[in-house]
């Protein structure tokens, strides 16, 4: 490796939105982030189930009407 060319890669404090900050290593001094692994939803658990099954029902309701080009059964012809 060369000498002098490459960033100084020393301690980091990292801030979150949420409040939370740690301290890791990177070329930059600080960092402010928006998410981090304490408010993030798939690291907390509290992904709601409720909002996918809210736009699934707003998916089947946009495209309730629409056949897709399907051939209808005979049962259901009749």
């Amino acid at each position: 490796m060369k000498k002098d060319i490459h960033p100084k890669y020393d301690t980091c404090a990292v801030t979150c939105s949420c409040g939370n900050s740690f301290v890791t290593r990177s070329t930059q001094r600080d960092m402010k982030v928006s998410v981090c692994s304490a408010c993030h939803p798939y690291y907390t658990g509290k992904k709601g189930r409720v909002i996918e099954a809210g736009r699934l029902e707003k998916f089947r309701q946009k495209y309730a009407g629409v056949d897709y080009g399907q051939r209808k059964r005979d049962s259901e012809a009749e």
